[in-house]
């Protein structure tokens, strides 16, 4: 890939990112003015206050209820349901109709649709995700040689938005050595995890 058409897709996942996640982030912020918007447990909340700041003030009270929706679940629940937009919107992919299938596109260098179940970082998967996302793989093999598609195994892949190999936990490694379906990195370049 030239280095244009890199700084071309790196100045549109910054646009992206500012446009639907910030903005979207300060307005749920934004929000959280009223403690009706919070399911306040009283034995935690006094804890967390004292742990965060030294004492159970009001105020501290508010800095544990808010912080953490503020800089930990809210950002990172709103980046997860934001990437198939990325992907589509930055990276030129398309949805996918297909059960269990996140995206398809055209892989650059062999030329043939790839389908993809996408994850946004190497810990964003567990034990009972790997058997899931190997059953909809095979079922997609399985109706494509019954329709006389051509889809091979190595284009049923798991596409990781962020993180290299050595990040990945052991369920996406199963993916790999049990079940034989790649995992990607979905960089601009699609590099595979070794």
């Amino acid at each position: 890939m030239d280095l244009a058409l890199k700084k071309q897709i790196l100045q549109k996942a910054q646009d992206w990112f500012v446009e639907s996640i910030a903005q979207n982030h300060i307005k749920n912020t934004e929000k959280l003015i009223k403690p009706t918007e919070f399911k306040i447990n009283p034995f935690t909340a006094v804890y967390l206050a004292n742990f965060l700041t030294g004492n159970s003030n009001p105020e501290s009270i508010a800095k544990a209820l808010v912080y953490p929706r503020v800089l930990g679940t809210s950002i990172t629940t709103s980046f997860g349901t934001n990437i198939q937009k990325f992907t589509s919107e930055v990276l030129s992919a398309f949805g996918s109709t297909t059960s269990g299938i996140d995206i398809e596109f055209i892989d650059q260098l062999d030329g043939f649709k790839k389908y993809c179940q996408m994850k946004s970082g190497p810990e964003t998967i567990n034990k009972d995700d790997v058997e899931t996302i190997a059953k909809h793989f095979s079922g997609v093999l399985n109706l494509a040689k019954t329709n006389s598609l051509r889809i091979a195994h190595s284009d049923m892949i798991v596409g990781v938005l962020y993180g290299d190999s050595g990040d990945l936990n052991a369920h996406y490694k199963r993916i790999t050595s049990e079940y034989h379906f790649p995992v990607y990195d979905l960089s601009p370049e699609l590099v595979p995890f070794s």
